[in-house]
């Protein structure tokens, strides 16, 4: 499977070989003297470098008092009334360094994604008349699995299948899709949590002959005007740092900055740091 899903302890617990990383979430109401250990535990044999957790603002001093720090925050994150934070810990220091000319990227792009979030000129493109937008069903997943075969051609490690994604559905995610003439084009997966009213875009695929037409857009508007049927205060994602377009994709939609994770996954076969953006919207 492309990554390890499983509960501990009452966190939702992501891990695996390709990131390097643990990721939990749902840590709230958590005895973290139990499960820190075993995240520690876990990364000490699988030599994972990272260790990331999504908290609510009560945890946050608990976390910290163990090492872990703020790498972004969420207002409202969770039900619209307490924040919600991302912290890490390195159990492998290198993984927190970046290169000089990394860091330059990184800042740049967050200067020009952060222009556009008050240029509101183009925000609104109409759809081309022969697109449509869909949700996708268990029935779809094996037109997904190709559309990622297509997308990851050159980098198989990367490829997310039919199994992996029964996995997500079965975790409340949802899945929409992009079509032109029935082709399956662009895609993304939605992570729903109605607990805490929030959202997560989790990835976005592409076909790769449409690569640069920034066709992603027309999703993030379809997903925007979804969250009321989701009953979903706020919505966010994380998306490559070094990456101009989604940046500024999500910044023209309004999304704000929370933060930046570094250097917390692996992209074809670069680990990137990923900014964390977020929308509110009042239900």
């Amino acid at each position: 499977m492309f990554e390890t899903i499983e509960k501990i302890d009452g966190a939702l617990v992501y891990h695996g070989n390709m990131h390097k990383r643990i990721y939990f979430t749902e840590a709230d109401n958590i005895d973290l003297d139990i499960l820190l250990p075993k995240m520690h535990d876990l990364a000490k044999r699988q030599q994972y470098e990272k260790i990331l957790g999504k908290a609510p603002e009560q945890e946050v001093n608990a976390l910290q008092a163990k090492g872990f720090s703020v790498e972004a925050k969420i207002p409202g994150l969770y039900n619209g009334k307490i924040d919600g934070y991302f912290l890490a810990e390195y159990p492998n220091k290198k993984r927190y360094t970046n290169d000089e000319k990394s860091l330059k990227t990184i800042a740049t792009v967050k200067t020009i994604a952060k222009a556009a979030n008050n240029s509101h000129s183009d925000s609104h493109f109409e759809m081309p008349i022969d697109f449509n937008i869909k949700k996708l069903t268990a029935a779809d997943f094996k037109s997904l699995e190709d559309l990622y075969h297509k997308a990851y051609k050159y980098h198989p490690h990367q490829i997310k299948d039919d199994t992996y994604f029964s996995k997500l559905k079965e975790l409340n995610h949802r899945f929409y899709g992009l079509f032109q003439n029935g082709e399956l084009l662009v895609s993304t997966i939605l992570c729903i949590n109605e607990a805490e009213s929030n959202m997560e875009i989790v990835d976005f695929i592409t076909h790769p002959n449409y690569r640069g037409q920034n066709l992603s857009y027309f999703l993030v508007q379809e997903i925007i005007r979804q969250m009321g049927d989701y009953k979903c205060k706020t919505l966010y994602t994380m998306v490559r740092a070094t990456s101009y377009g989604l940046n500024i994709t999500f910044s023209k939609h309004g999304f704000l900055l929370a933060g930046t994770l570094k250097n917390n996954c692996m992209v074809l076969n670069t680990i990137e740091s990923m900014n964390v953006w977020y929308l509110k919207k009042t239900l």
